[in-house]
C-alpha cells in the first residue's frame, strides 16, 4: 500500500508556501530562505528517522498492551475518543517535563531555537523528540487503548499541531478558553519572561489551566531561546544541547553534579563549572548567487525525491531506503548551510568530488542492480554537477584574494 501519510507533507508544504506568500505581500518579514530551507531539512532528517522510531513504539505498545494491560476495550467510537483524550494528557505532561529535564530539553530544544515563526517550524522536529516520547506513550496500553489507535491518533495530533505555528490566525474568541489555538501556541514559543515554560498543552488548554502553566498572549513574542545559539547546521540544531550536556559533565568537579547535570532543568549549572553554550558560524567563503541556486536545486530535488520514497516505502527494500534517504539527507544539509552562509574555503571543489563520486557509484550499481530509478539518480548529480561546477571559479578567486591578503599581510 501507499504511505497515505506522507502524501499529506505536499499538503503541508501547499500551506507554507500560501504563507509565505501572504508575508511577501504584506513585506512583515516573517519568513526568510534560509530559516524554511533549516525547518525543511531538519523535517526531512526526522521523517527519515521515523521509519525506525515510529516502528519502535508500535511494537513497545504492542508488548505493553500483550503483557501489561488492566483491560480490553471495545473498538468503537468511545475507544477513539478516550484515546485521544488520554493522548493529549500525555502530550502535555511529555512537553511540560520536556521544558524541565535537560536530557529531554536536549531533543526538544530544536523545536524552540528558530527566530521566525510560521508553519514552515511544523516541520522542525527533531528525530530524538520522537525516540523520547516512546517510553511516554507506553503507558497508554496499560489502560486497554489498542496501539493501532493510539498511533493514528498520534497522528492526528500532529497535523493539529502543525497548524498552530502562525502569526496570521488572531486570538479566536471563546475557542481560546477550550482548545489550544496559535495565539497560545505563541506564547509557549515565546522567550520573554512572561511566557517562559507556558502553554504546554497540545491540543486542549485544559491540562494548563488546571496545573497552572496557562499564560494569554498579552505581548509582543519574542522568538528562540536564551542561549548564544545560531542557526546555520542543521546537525548543531539537532545536537547542540547534548554536546554543552557532554562538555558540561566532563567539566563538573562532583560525581552528583555529573549526573545532575542529565536530569536537572536547562538554567542549572554544575557547581564552579561555565560552560558558554553557543555555535559558530564556519563561513570563510563568499556564497555566491550561483551557489544559492544551486541550493535551491538541490533541496527542491531532494525534498521531492524523499516524499516520494515515504510514499512508496512499502515497495522498496531496506537499502533502496538507506541509500534514498542518505543522498537526501546530505543534499539537503548541505543546502541549509549554504544558504545560511555557512561554509569553509574548498566547499565547492569537495562538492564537486562528492556529486562525482556519486555518479560513478549509480554506474556501477546499475551494472550490478539495473533498476529504472537509478537514471533520475544520475541525472540529479549531472544537473548537480553542472550547477556547482559554474562556482569554481568564483571560489578560485577567492582563494586568490585569500592568499594574496596573506601575502600582503606577512609582508607588512
Amino acid at each position: 500500500m501507499l504511505n497515505t501519510v506522507a502524501l499529506l507533507i505536499p499538503v503541508f508544504l501547499l500551506i507554507v508556501v500560501l504563507e509565505w506568500y501572504v508575508s511577501y505581500k504584506k513585506e512583515n518579514n516573517r519568513y526568510s530562505s534560509a530559516n524554511t530551507i533549516m525547518n525543511l531539512t531538519i523535517g526531512a532528517i526526522d521523517q527519515v528517522s521515523s521509519l525506525l522510531y515510529l516502528v519502535m513504539l508500535y511494537f513497545v505498545m504492542e508488548f505493553v498492551y500483550a503483557h501489561f494491560r488492566l483491560f480490553e476495550m471495545q473498538n468503537n467510537w468511545l475507544q477513539w475518543v478516550l484515546a485521544y483524550i488520554a493522548v493529549d494528557f500525555i502530550s502535555y505532561w511529555y512537553h511540560r517535563w520536556s521544558h524541565r529535564i535537560n536530557i529531554l530539553w536536549a531533543g526538544h530544544v530544536t523545536h524552540h531555537s528558530s527566530e521566525l515563526f510560521n508553519f514552515s517550524n511544523g516541520f522542525r522536529t527533531s528525530l530524538f523528540q520522537g525516540i523520547n516520547r516512546i517510553i511516554f506513550w507506553a503507558v497508554l496500553p496499560v489502560f486497554g487503548f489498542s496501539p493501532w489507535v493510539l498511533v493514528i491518533t498520534l497522528k492526528v495530533s500532529g497535523i493539529y499541531d502543525f497548524l498552530l505555528h502562525t502569526e496570521y490566525i488572531p486570538k479566536l474568541g471563546f475557542l481560546e478558553k477550550i482548545f489550544i489555538t496559535p495565539s497560545a501556541h505563541r506564547v509557549h514559543h515565546g522567550k520573554n519572561e512572561l511566557y517562559i515554560d507556558k502553554n504546554y498543552g497540545s491540543t486542549f488548554v485544559i491540562w494548563d489551566k488546571m496545573f497552572g502553566t496557562y499564560q494569554e498572549e498579552t505581548e509582543k513574542v519574542e522568538y528562540g531561546i536564551k542561549s548564544n545559539y545560531i542557526d546555520n547546521n542543521p546537525l548543531a540544531a539537532i545536537g547542540h544541547h547534548y554536546q554543552y550536556l557532554w562538555n558540561a559533565m566532563i567539566s563538573a568537579k562532583k560525581w552528583t553534579d555529573k549526573v545532575k547535570v542529565w536530569i536537572m532543568p536547562p538554567e542549572w549549572k554544575p557547581e564552579n563549572v561555565y560552560i558558554k553554550q553557543t555555535t559558530v558560524a564556519e563561513t570563510v567563503f563568499p556564497v555566491s548567487n550561483q551557489l544559492r541556486q544551486y541550493a535551491y536545486f538541490q533541496i527542491c530535488v531532494s525534498a521531492a525525491g524523499l516524499i516520494t520514497m515515504l510514499v512508496y516505502k512499502e515497495f522498496l527494500t531496506v537499502w533502496e531506503l538507506m541509500l534514498f534517504s542518505g543522498i537526501g539527507i546530505i543534499s539537503m544539509m548541505n543546502a541549509a548551510r549554504i544558504c545560511k552562509e555557512n561554509i569553509k574555503q574548498g566547499f565547492v571543489r569537495r562538492e564537486f568530488y562528492r556529486l562525482s563520486c556519486a555518479v560513478l557509484c549509480s554506474f556501477v550499481l546499475l551494472s550490478i542492480h539495473p533498476r529504472y530509478y537509478i537514471w533520475p539518480l544520475i541525472l540529479f548529480f549531472l544537473v548537480s554537477m553542472i550547477l556547482i561546477s559554474r562556482n569554481s571559479v568564483t571560489e578560485l578567486v577567492a582563494q586568490n584574494e585569500s592568499s594574496s591578503g596573506q601575502r600582503d599581510r606577512f609582508s607588512a
